[in-house]
């Protein structure tokens, strides 16, 4: 791990955003699980969480033929599915949104965002190191790694089942 990845950011300062984590690390390592791990012991604290998918590829948010696809295929630059228990707005974009866009967006009364991806992007980090020891390259604001085999860093390093731990030490790390 190189040396300018090794300063770890400083804690969130209060601002009209929600604070926000990066999951980040190789196809398949266990992203998704970590997260819905961590949403799980956030709300059994009683906190308010978002999950944010960053994805490169271009998706279609609505299945061809059904009332929103036709709206937007209309030209709405945005189209909201209201249901019981359910608000899902999607806009259209010229290009890939920030991470800072995407927070705005969202409600500002969350007390943690976990994002999966971004992971060249500024927000802070937990990044998983793939088996040979690996991460992905060019990486900043790290704050911790997760992996099952030493990492040598001065940084903490979880291991892949620590859910709890690592839900504990994001808790000290946003209070600081």
């Amino acid at each position: 791990m190189s040396p300018a990845a090794e300063s770890a950011p400083s804690s969130p300062s209060p601002s009209a955003t929600p604070p926000a984590v990066a999951v980040v690390g190789y196809a398949n390592c266990g992203k998704t699980t970590l997260i819905c791990r961590l949403v799980a012991l956030a709300r059994e604290q009683g906190l308010r969480v978002a999950v944010v998918k960053h994805s490169h590829k271009i998706l279609a948010p609505d299945p061809p033929g059904k009332d929103t696809w036709r709206f937007r295929q209309a030209g709405a630059q945005a189209v909201a599915l209201a249901a019981p228990g359910l608000l899902q707005v999607s806009r259209t974009l010229s290009g890939d949104p920030s991470p800072a866009e995407v927070l705005a967006a969202l409600p500002p009364d969350l007390d943690l965002v976990l994002v999966e991806g971004y992971k060249r992007g500024d927000l802070p980090k937990l990044v998983f190191v793939s088996p040979d020891g690996g991460g992905p390259p060019g990486l900043t604001n790290i704050l911790a790694y997760i992996s099952d085999t030493p990492v040598p860093t001065s940084l903490p390093v979880f291991r892949r089942e620590a859910a709890g731990a690592i839900f504990a030490w994001l808790r000290q790390w946003l209070a600081r």
